[in-house]
């Protein structure tokens, strides 16, 4: 009798002690669960600020082209073919001036076969006009028949700006015989990022990692990538960036989770319509464990499940044995 009074106690303490192990595991389980669901209303939360940015940003660039286009096919443009006497033409200016003011744009501006500014809008007209900019990429694609969207440092002022251009063609074979381009001040974008973000740390960024635009602005022009000696050649050949040093950020926009002076971002980002250019957003976010929460929630899952088929077995045992004993 003390052996089967020993056995069933040894049974209730095993089944005591898998009791308090299964409740550990349901409420770290759901407690994990719950970290799951707000992680991933946090991530889509972002990932919806990422989305407006986006298509805010698209609706300008695009509102921009199809200007650059209707300068390109102007029948004043189309009359004068970029004709040296384009400068003088009142009739011409007052067209892109419009344009310029409709589009809040920092300048437009028109460019021969050889990359001299024939006619630009007050007040840069003085700076720019006669002046050859063949180096830079938007003119080089452009001649040969592509729109382009260029983001590029002005070497002229400083100011951050999209280039934005189209060719003009000849009348009858369509060569190009000149570019209309159209540049907006990176001002504008900083104020939707700032607009769309809810105290994330939003910015735009090039296909090397160069920061462009941003919510904090001591990032602007790091570089959240190491640049290849190929890359740093090619931007300052190009002038994109003028005389930045480009340093590193020390942070790499790349993985979902970042960090950041010592604190931990969730990360979204998303291509724009600037080819390679994308916008992204961070947020901070907290992190009581390295697992991701829905793994953890499953291994917490596996392990309840284990423990209740061997719960259910030492129960089994516990039920089986008085039978046996009786039977004796």
């Amino acid at each position: 009798m003390p052996n089967m009074m020993d056995y069933q106690e040894q049974n209730m303490n095993w089944k005591a002690t898998f009791l308090v192990i299964i409740s550990v595991l349901f409420v770290c389980f759901v407690v994990f669960g719950i970290l799951s669901y707000n992680r991933g209303l946090e991530k889509h939360a972002l990932e919806t600020d990422v989305e407006i940015e986006k298509e805010v940003l698209g609706q300008t660039i695009q509102e921009v082209k199809d200007a650059t286009l209707f300068i390109a096919e102007h029948p004043l443009i189309q009359e004068w073919q970029i004709s040296p006497k384009l400068v003088d033409n009142h009739d011409i200016l007052i067209v892109l001036n419009t344009l310029k003011y409709m589009l809040n744009a920092f300048n437009v501006y028109i460019m021969d076969i050889n990359g001299n500014v024939m006619v630009c809008t007050p007040p840069c007209h003085y700076a720019l006009t006669g002046k050859n900019l063949n180096f830079r990429p938007y003119f080089q694609e452009s001649i040969k028949g592509h729109g382009f969207v260029y983001p590029a440092l002005s070497i002229t002022d400083q100011e951050r700006g999209l280039y934005f251009n189209s060719p003009i063609h000849e009348k009858g074979n369509g060569k190009p015989v000149g570019v209309v381009v159209i540049t907006l001040s990176l001002d504008r974008f900083d104020k939707i990022l700032k607009n769309y973000t809810g105290g994330t740390i939003s910015g735009i960024i090039s296909p090397e990692g160069i920061i462009f635009s941003s919510t904090e602005k001591s990032w602007l022009f790091m570089s959240t990538e190491p640049l290849t000696a190929k890359e740093r050649e090619y931007i300052r050949a190009t002038r994109q960036f003028a005389d930045e040093p480009l340093e590193p950020l020390g942070v790499s926009i790349s993985d979902s989770r970042v960090k950041y002076n010592d604190e931990s971002y969730l990360l979204v980002k998303d291509n724009i319509a600037i080819p390679g250019w994308q916008v992204f957003s961070l947020r901070k976010t907290t992190e009581i464990h390295p697992v991701p929460p829905f793994l953890m929630s499953g291994i917490l899952l596996i392990i309840f499940v284990i423990s209740y088929i061997i719960l259910a077995t030492v129960y089994k045992k516990e039920k089986k044995h008085p039978k046996e004993k009786n039977n004796g």
